[in-house]
């Protein structure tokens, strides 16, 4: 299956094609907050009008028109929606995730990777609000950027078969043939493994999409100490 018709966590994940700036639906509920209640009385205290009405909105109310938002390609629509959820209930994660998610399809990219970081200063541990933020700074042009913020996804989960996808295909766009091989060759000296491991992810996974070939990759990256995944990323990154 391709791993964007995979559901993680609730979501899908926005655009696990890297090289392109539309994406499938995004579904953003969490698993179990979309049983949520609505938002706690003391955070409503002093809010009048069409605020008060919002606030006592549920999670699941949110999160669903936030699908039908997503659905129609309501990218105006589903910002509003990301807005006002964040007024009433500012640390939820997800009321920054809708917001970048909109964001991102408007080609407002500065605007959606701040969104994403406040998305991620209230959950660290987000991967894919992590790729999506990739995906912002690789479509407004900063490939390096892109690559730190997949890195920290696979970092976070091996398993989350997107961010590998995309920093694959991120890096083969950054440097093209020639790097692709360059960093192959110095991987090969430093660490035979460390090569083996990144061909799979650079070229296997990211021209066959065979999810076969990343879990084989990640079975033997998470058998790596992280020394050794360090290394990989410095010889990447260019960080030494």
């Amino acid at each position: 299956m391709n791993p964007v018709d995979s559901l993680v966590a609730g979501r899908k994940d926005c655009d696990s094609r890297p090289m392109s700036s539309r994406a499938v639906l995004l579904f953003v509920c969490l698993s179990g907050l979309a049983c949520a209640g609505p938002v706690a009385a003391t955070e409503t205290f002093g809010l009048e009008g069409d605020q008060a009405a919002l606030a006592a909105r549920p999670q699941v109310e949110w999160v669903e028109q936030a699908q039908a938002l997503e659905r129609r390609a309501d990218w105006p629509g589903l910002l509003a929606w990301g807005q006002d959820w964040a007024r009433v209930d500012a640390r939820n994660p997800l009321a920054w995730f809708v917001q970048g998610r909109a964001l991102g399809e408007l080609g407002r990219f500065d605007e959606a990777i701040a969104a994403y970081r406040h998305n991620l200063s209230l959950a660290p541990g987000d991967v894919l609000a992590r790729n999506n933020l990739g995906n912002a700074w690789r479509d407004s042009g900063h490939s390096h950027e892109a690559m730190r913020a997949y890195r920290a996804a696979v970092e976070i989960d091996p398993d989350y078969l997107p961010a590998w996808h995309n920093l694959g295909l991120t890096f083969y766009r950054m440097k093209g043939q020639a790097g692709v091989t360059q960093a192959l060759q110095k991987l090969q000296v430093l660490d035979p493994k460390l090569a083996d491991i990144w061909r799979a992810f650079a070229v296997e996974y990211s021209v066959t999409g065979d999810a076969r070939v990343a879990r084989e990759a990640i079975r033997e990256w998470r058998g790596l100490s992280k020394t050794r995944r360090a290394r990989m990323f410095g010889i990447l990154l260019d960080e030494g």
